[in-house]
């Protein structure tokens, strides 16, 4: 099996000109679903047989797309809240290298949500056979999962990005 992401994905933090930090982290709740998907696909691999085998394959190709959207795709939804409520952007320009590497990786993101896709239909269908309703479930929830990132979660954390670049040439100094 792939391994379990093990370490907290990185903060990325900047001082303001007040001296106060504002840290681009993934929103808890999302860092929450991935954990508790990863649990339940780990769970699923230890069931054995076939729909281990299943699951297996599903874990293999799930971590490292879990692993590249912690570190570039999801962090910059942290900042959705603090936009929306000031125009100031101290401390959010480090953003930018994520969503400038998520709008390039987008395309690759993409087809690797096709493989996840496949991965999950293969265990559903073993996990429906087998009446394992639980796995079933995980898979109806994983595909949830996958189109909400593609429909919301992708394209909000490319306008995070282009929202911090606009108020970024307003606030600078004319010469």
């Amino acid at each position: 099996m792939a391994p379990m992401l093990g370490t907290p994905p990185p903060q990325h933090a900047q001082a303001d000109t007040a001296g106060r930090s504002t840290r681009i982290q993934i929103p808890a709740s999302m860092q929450q679903e991935h954990h508790e998907i990863q649990e339940a696909v780990a769970g699923a691999v230890a069931s054995g047989g076939p729909e281990g085998d299943a699951a297996r394959e599903l874990a293999r190709v799930l971590h490292s797309h879990f692993v590249r959207e912690e570190q570039i795709a999801l962090p910059p939804l942290g900042l959705l809240a603090p936009l929306s409520r000031s125009s100031s952007i101290a401390g959010m320009r480090a953003v930018l290298a994520m969503t400038d590497s998520l709008r390039a990786e987008l395309p690759r993101m993409l087809e690797e949500h096709k493989a996840i896709r496949a991965a999950t239909v293969r265990l559903g269908e073993i996990a429906r056979a087998e009446g394992n309703a639980a796995v079933v479930a995980l898979t109806e929830k994983l595909g949830l999962h996958a189109q909400t990132e593609e429909d919301v979660f992708y394209p909000a954390a490319v306008l995070v990005g282009e929202v911090v670049r606009a108020r970024s040439a307003m606030h600078r100094p004319l010469r």
